[in-house]
């Protein structure tokens, strides 16, 4: 695939993470690449007050290989959608785990790897899995 239909792609994943949390202010999603490796950083305000340099934020970061982008490149639209349930099935478990932890309830920083088991998804039926 192109370069521009793998950057469509990896803001299609962006755009899913996006609305992830609830937020008093917009959250922001960013990716950036080094090597083979895309990194998707997703932050949002947990807690906000007069000062916005003050703001508790959240910070999600996914790793992905080229090899996942392209796996997720390939595939239809509907299943491109499971891939990013999933996606967000496992930042939502890692950052409610982390805050479950004890003294950590205002921590949510997580950085995490995806398997490729992420990326298979059978032809029918899609909701097997």
């Amino acid at each position: 695939m192109n370069t521009i239909g793998l950057s469509q792609r990896i803001e299609e994943i962006e755009l899913a993470l996006a609305g992830m949390f609830e937020s008093p202010k917009a959250p922001t999603v960013s990716a950036y690449q080094e090597g083979t490796t895309t990194y998707l950083t997703l932050s949002w305000v947990v807690e906000t007050g007069r000062d916005t340099t003050l703001d508790a934020r959240c910070i999600a970061t996914i790793k992905l290989v080229d090899a996942q982008i392209d796996r997720y490149a390939a595939l239809e639209t509907s299943k491109r959608r499971i891939v990013q349930d999933r996606l967000k099935d496992l930042v939502r478990r890692h950052v409610d785990a982390s805050r479950a932890k004890a003294a950590s309830a205002d921590s949510c920083s997580i950085e995490l790897e995806v398997e490729d088991t992420v990326f298979d998804v059978p032809n029918e039926p899609y909701n097997a899995l």
